[in-house]
Order: C-alpha cells, then structure tokens, then sequence
C-alpha cells in the first residue's frame, strides 16, 4: 500500500492564481486617479464649447427666417408663431411658442434664447447658459463664475440692410463689439 502525500502549495503560487496584491491594486488606483484628473476638466470644456457652437449654429439660422418673414409679409414679427410660418424653431419641448422676447430652451443644448427688437431695424439675439439664467454678473460676485460665465452667445441682425454679427464670450465683453450697421 502506498501512501499518498498532497502537495501544499507555496504563498507565492497561490497569490498568481487568486488575484493581485493590496499594493499592486493601490497603485493602479492612484495611476488611474491621476489621469481622470487631468482628463475630466478636458472633456468638460470640449462638451461646453460643442454646445456653444450647435447653439451658434441655431442662432445662426435665425435672421434669414425673420428676413424671409418681413420678404413675405411685409411686417416685423412678434411672435415664434410668425416665425414658424417660414420655418419652424425648435426648443427641447417641440416648436418655439409665445413673444419673441420669451425665452426658449434651445434643442440639445443648455441655452436660452431670447430676442429682442427690432430696435433702429436691429433685432439682437441673446444666448445665455441655463445654469447663468438670472446673474446679472456672476464675475463681479465671485470671480470663480467668471470661467462659466464665458459660454454667452449675442448676436445682432439689421433688417434694413441684412447686417448680421454673431460673437461668444462674456456678454459684459462681448456686448459693445458687435458690428449690425
């Protein structure tokens, strides 16, 4: 009769089999930590600048649709709803209803939009973020806003001679520069 001896395995086989060490697992942590930091602001401020230009390009799309307006009828509009018997404005919640100085939540995007005018035959757009909806300057408050404050779009249209400026920044910087004359 033969006596069958089992094998104890060694701590170093069993730990290759099982898993990794505490030590081999914190330092991965912290590696990854790290490159999450530097990363995350990154794609912050690339997914804010991508709403900021699908906004422009909605704003963009405007002035011809109020020129198209006045061609056809030969009145200034007032409403979304005169707008959108030349082509419809969307927002988040189907087509732009109401006054034209009501604000409207752009589709896809964070930002209101208001309108204003025609003032001198000037209408200016204004875009502001939806978490900026109700500072009057966050940059005077806490310098901190100042960063976020900068995603405003203004844009002005002359419908008297088809002018139109578009710009993006802080409104109290951007709000002289525009160029509709």
């Amino acid at each position: 009769m033969t006596l069958m001896i089992k094998k104890i395995p060694s701590p170093k086989a069993w730990r290759i089999k099982n898993g990794f060490s505490l030590a081999e697992l914190t330092i991965t942590t912290a590696i990854v930590g790290v490159l999450v930091s530097v990363a995350y602001p990154n794609y912050v401020n690339h997914n804010n600048k991508a709403k900021l230009f699908d906004a422009k390009s909605t704003i963009s799309a405007i002035p011809p649709i109020i020129s198209a307006f006045i061609d056809k009828t030969g009145e200034t509009p007032s409403s979304w709803d005169d707008l959108s018997s030349i082509a419809v404005v969307m927002t988040k919640n189907g087509p732009a209803t109401g006054k034209l100085n009501t604000p409207i939540t752009l589709p896809n995007s964070i930002y209101d939009l208001s309108i204003t005018g025609p003032a001198n035959s000037v209408y200016t757009l204004i875009a502001t973020r939806v978490v900026d909806r109700g500072k009057s300057d966050p940059c005077a408050e806490n310098a901190n806003d100042c960063t976020e404050y900068g995603f405003s779009i203004k844009s002005c249209f002359n419908i008297s001679n088809g002018a139109s400026d578009i710009k993006s920044g802080k409104l109290s910087e951007i709000a002289d520069t525009l160029n509709c004359s």
